[in-house]
């Protein structure tokens, strides 16, 4: 995640000519993670475990929030501040809290994009209008996907000129890995 959290165009090119290294001191503890739809995937400990301490999941489900809250019990005991540094919220990414504008360095969404879709009446659109509101400039969307059609991911994600496609997951094979960066 850090290698693409680090500047890349000219956009981060200060006045004075040089490149803007704010974001190459980022650590892992450093970077504010969303991951919408979390469900019951370990996906938080994971990042927990990784060395990322900023971490926020929601679902709409309140029971795959309990879920959540059940594998923190997996966190290795004595971890200072596990419990302040994670936080787990019952939300519709349709509607995310107004608090959270450009606060996320990055989403991590696995899935949770294409259960929106199916719902239909124009919800994936009205998600991928919030998730780019609570993305910081600069910040990354990781979205894997099987279901939305890439074409549509791309239109959605490239209306409006919110983000630069860092990676095409269209041509992958069942799911594919599409990564944005907002502008």
């Amino acid at each position: 995640l850090e290698d693409y959290l680090l500047p890349s165009s000219a956009d981060d090119i200060g006045n004075d000519g040089e490149k803007n290294n704010e974001k190459k001191m980022m650590g892992k503890e450093d970077i504010s993670i969303l991951i919408p739809g979390c469900g019951n995937d370990p996906l938080l400990l994971d990042l927990y475990n990784s060395g990322y301490r900023h971490l926020t999941a929601f679902d709409y489900s309140p029971g795959a929030i309990d879920r959540q809250r059940d594998l923190m019990e997996y966190l290795p005991k004595n971890t200072s501040g596990s419990q302040d540094s994670i936080r787990l919220s019952v939300l519709d990414a349709r509607n995310l809290p107004s608090e959270w504008t450009g606060e996320f360095d990055v989403v991590i969404e696995k899935g949770a994009l294409d259960a929106i879709y199916l719902s239909g009446d124009g919800n994936f659109e009205k998600a991928v209008l919030e998730l780019t509101r609570v993305v910081k400039r600069g910040g990354i969307c990781v979205s894997v996907s099987g279901v939305v059609e890439a074409e549509l991911r791309k239109e959605v994600f490239g209306s409006g000129e919110a983000w630069n496609c860092l990676r095409d997951g269209g041509n992958d094979l069942k799911a594919g890995c599409f990564i944005w960066r907002r502008r």
